[in-house]
């Protein structure tokens, strides 16, 4: 078999399927702004709230750091008052009150204030036999891949998805 003869320079003649292809992965719309790791953090920031909600129905107490945080869960749709907690308040309050619920959900920002507070709280509630969580503090620093550092980051971090 022969090659076929090129016409003109620099053009190849067409042979079976050589016409123009679609670029992989199709034509990107521009109306979603979402790109799917967005979209699955936003699922779980939902489902945490979600489950927030229905601890506090069962009688959980959260606990966050200052009123900027008890804003953002609000924000965010978290029913319910959250306990304020800084170096100052009183642990005498926060333990009387920490006894009336099934257990205490700590909150706190994820920088050293935050881990401090955190470490404080736990070793006092041992101590006193009064049953915490720190799932849903962990769980929620993970959805921002570590870049959110503070609670009140997250209502604007919905609002960047959105």
């Amino acid at each position: 078999m022969s090659k076929p003869r090129i016409k003109r320079f620099g053009e190849m003649p067409l042979q079976g399927s050589d016409g123009p292809k679609p670029f992989r992965g199709g034509v990107h719309s521009n109306r979603s702004k979402f790109s799917r790791k967005k979209l699955v953090e936003l699922e779980r920031l939902i489902d945490l709230v979600q489950a927030l909600n229905d601890e506090i129905k069962d009688n959980a107490l959260i606990i966050v750091e200052g009123p900027n945080d008890a804003k953002a869960l609000d924000d965010l749709g978290v029913v319910g008052k959250p306990f304020l907690y800084s170096h100052k308040s009183n642990h005498v309050d926060l333990f009387q009150l920490a006894r009336s619920y099934s257990k205490v959900i700590i909150l706190v920002d994820n920088d050293r204030e935050g881990w401090s507070i955190c470490k404080r709280l736990i070793s006092k509630f041992s101590v006193r036999g009064i049953k915490y969580d720190l799932w849903y503090r962990k769980e929620l620093y993970k959805i921002g891949g570590g870049s959110v550092l503070h609670l009140e980051e997250f209502p604007s971090l919905i609002k960047r998805y959105i």
